[in-house]
């Protein structure tokens, strides 16, 4: 049995018996986790790059004008004030190879920042940063479970799009929640996360045809996506599914937008 099957193993007990694992094997299981997601695409950064930009889907264009019109009619109203800043401060969480995050980085108003752990990923990320299309600050290499190198309430809104579904939802305040956690500490009062997740239920190990092989995935129904955004102070303002049809089969998606209380 593989290490990533073994943490699956843990991941489902506990998630069943909250607990009955123990805290150290849990935090095991996802540290594997982790490890094995940020490998998968290390291994592949290359070609997930030409996936992602060959098969661009409208919704993400969507979703991207729906979290931009949200954040600038917030500071417009007062509500989210960006005191002596000129621009507004976006977190883009798991970058990938950066597609994202230079495209906000084209917008005159926004100040974004890159969070990624994959290897492969972060070359893409530096080598922006040397081209200069990427500010000197705008790289952070750090798993998206430990942002205690950010300053809380430096951000105006955390982007989080395909990549917390690879925590679980797991006991102890950890994967997942842990996260989540952290977010809502790095954002400032009134500010704005965006998450979008698979949709679905429980926890699989998912090959999705683009030559990763099989990731974890943590699926999410509304409600769980709903609790878990709440219980960390967070008020969700919106919420879609929709489906992504894709050659190697159709993908279920959630998208959440929700506020920092």
């Amino acid at each position: 049995m593989s290490s990533l099957q073994n943490a699956m193993r843990v991941i489902e007990q506990d998630q069943a018996e909250p607990g009955a694992p123990g805290r150290d094997a849990v935090a095991a299981a996802v540290d594997e986790v982790v490890r094995a997601t940020a490998a998968a695409y290390t291994a592949q950064s290359s070609s997930y790059e030409q996936a992602r930009e060959s098969q661009p889907w409208k919704w993400d264009e969507y979703l991207t004008s729906t979290l931009l019109k949200r954040v600038r009619a917030r500071v417009a109203e007062g509500k989210l004030p960006l005191g002596t800043a000129t621009r507004w401060r976006l977190l883009d969480v798991g970058a990938g190879y950066g597609r994202d995050v230079l495209r906000f980085a084209g917008e005159p108003d926004i100040e974004p920042v890159a969070l990624e752990n994959a290897d492969g990923f972060v070359q893409y990320l530096r080598r922006a940063q040397d081209e200069g299309r990427i500010g000197p600050d705008g790289v952070v290499v750090t798993d998206m479970r430990d942002l205690g190198s950010i300053e809380t309430g430096r951000f105006h809104s955390v982007r989080v799009h395909a990549t917390l579904h690879h925590l679980p939802l797991v006991s102890y305040g950890l994967g997942a929640d842990a996260a989540v956690s952290g977010f809502r500490r790095v954002l400032a009062p009134g500010g704005v996360l965006y998450v979008l997740v698979k949709a679905g239920s429980g926890v699989n190990v998912i090959d999705t045809g683009e030559g990763l092989g099989g990731r974890f995935f943590q699926l999410f129904t509304p409600d769980l996506l709903r609790q878990l955004l709440e219980r960390h102070s967070f008020s969700v303002v919106q919420m879609e599914e929709a489906v992504e049809p894709r050659s190697s089969g159709d993908v279920d998606w959630l998208f959440a937008l929700a506020v920092a209380e």
